[in-house]
């Protein structure tokens, strides 16, 4: 074996590494690890101390109003609703965060849409899940998550409902490969 041949692959490694070393440039490169979308997101009802059952209700109009429930809070903001509608807001008594609204199907001007503002302060949201708002069918299968926003200093979450039907705390976490 040749002189070449032994010493060849230990000088390439050796270029290669000045190379990479030569071509990062410290004033741009990130802070933390950049992680490109690479897997997907999973979501699961968010597990939470048992809740008490809650009840309320109101007739509300054109002007808004806001119903709570336990430490949920129901905005409708005004415009939402066209004509005065009797909406009922209830808590399950569950292992989640679970609300049920009525009448079913009800739905709202998309110009001017409800929130949902529900507390995850009884509820366990690991570090690095992101909690949102979700619509979901009745046997707790299906889930669509609502447009929502977390205040993780309050530790609640708030989503936009376009209609009626049962919503949950959910919690998402990112699976990356």
């Amino acid at each position: 074996m040749n002189r070449f041949t032994r010493v060849f692959p230990i000088i390439a490694s050796l270029l290669g590494a000045a190379s990479f070393v030569a071509c990062t440039d410290e004033a741009t490169a990130p802070s933390v690890p950049q992680f490109a979308e690479v897997g997907v997101a999973t979501s699961t009802v968010t597990p939470c101390k048992l809740q008490p059952a809650a009840f309320t209700s109101a007739l509300i109009g054109p002007e808004g109003g806001v119903l709570r429930a336990g430490k949920n809070v129901f905005t409708v903001p005004a415009g939402a609703l066209n004509t005065r509608v009797f909406i009922t807001m209830k808590l399950a008594r569950d292992n989640s965060n679970h609300v049920i609204f009525l009448p079913d199907g009800l739905v709202f001007n998309r110009d001017h849409l409800p929130h949902l503002l529900m507390s995850y302060q009884d509820c366990l949201v690991t570090r690095g899940a992101r909690p949102s708002v979700a619509y979901v069918n009745n046997d707790l299968g299906t889930f669509e998550p609502t447009p929502s926003y977390v205040d993780p200093v309050d530790q609640t979450v708030e989503g936009q409902l376009s209609h009626f039907s049962d919503y949950v705390l959910l919690s998402t976490y990112a699976v990356v490969y």
